[in-house]
């Protein structure tokens, strides 16, 4: 991929979250899709694909486009699989970081390389449960029914163990008393903006490795947690009933 379509679409996708930490829910969306557009035409590796068609479905939903959102979760899923079929031939270093990890690469190298394989397994994984977990919005009836608060918590401990109790996806699974009013509802997202800015995916540094490209595009793909996601109804009615009644306070 051009180094120009890495940092564009990089920017863009950043872009979304900033913006969605504003609350401000159609400039995200336009974000995530311009984001996808970049790659037109280009050959790309499967995990930025998973990750920008997973970001469009959300795009999608925001916009009210449920057809084109299940489209793009279902496509973005496929993609995380192959992602994840791809990492048995991964290539990771063996080199290690004392005498005994000197030794070990030295008597079962492929033992160590499958171990550390692992770890990208688990990050890519994530990513796929993360979109599976997006694309449950796209059915209305698994709201009503109970199915995401009951899938929110199972999310939650799976994330918590592959991103860390702390990360911005976690935090949006597991808030608590928010407003569809309070602005904090989707503060996650300007965190994740900001640990970006402050520490760049690797992606955005044009770096090629397909490890490198991997973790990128795990950490760029967005969760739409329950809480964000009745927020961002509650603003787009609100946005409706102002176009229908103007004179409205």
């Amino acid at each position: 991929m051009p180094v120009d379509q890495i940092e564009n679409w990089t920017q863009q996708t950043v872009s979304a979250f900033l913006t969605l930490g504003r609350a401000e829910i159609i400039s995200a969306a336009r974000s995530w899709l311009r984001a996808e557009a970049t790659f037109e035409g280009a050959t790309i590796p499967v995990p930025v694909i998973a990750a920008s068609r997973s970001n469009a479905g959300i795009a999608h939903l925001i916009l009210e486009n449920t057809s084109e959102a299940d489209v793009a979760f279902r496509e973005a899923e496929e993609h995380w699989r192959q992602a994840i079929e791809s990492v048995a031939t991964l290539d990771v270093p063996l080199t290690g970081t004392s005498s005994f990890h000197f030794r070990l690469a030295a008597k079962v190298p492929h033992a160590l390389m499958e171990a550390r394989r692992q770890r990208y397994r688990h990050l890519t994984e994530g990513a796929r449960a993360i979109t599976r977990f997006n694309h449950l919005f796209v059915d209305g009836a698994n709201l009503t029914s109970g199915l995401i608060a009951n899938r929110t918590s199972e999310l939650a401990s799976i994330l918590s163990e592959i991103l860390g109790p702390g990360s911005a996806e976690v935090c949006l699974l597991t808030m608590t008393g928010a407003s569809l009013h309070d602005a904090a509802t989707f503060s996650p997202y300007g965190r994740k903006s900001a640990e970006f800015a402050h520490s760049p995916p690797a992606l955005a540094n044009g770096l090629s490795s397909d490890r490198a490209i991997l973790e990128a595009a795990v950490a760029l793909t967005a969760l739409l947690g329950l809480p964000a996601f009745l927020a961002i109804e509650h603003q787009r009615k609100a946005a409706e009933t102002h176009s229908q009644c103007p004179n409205l306070t």
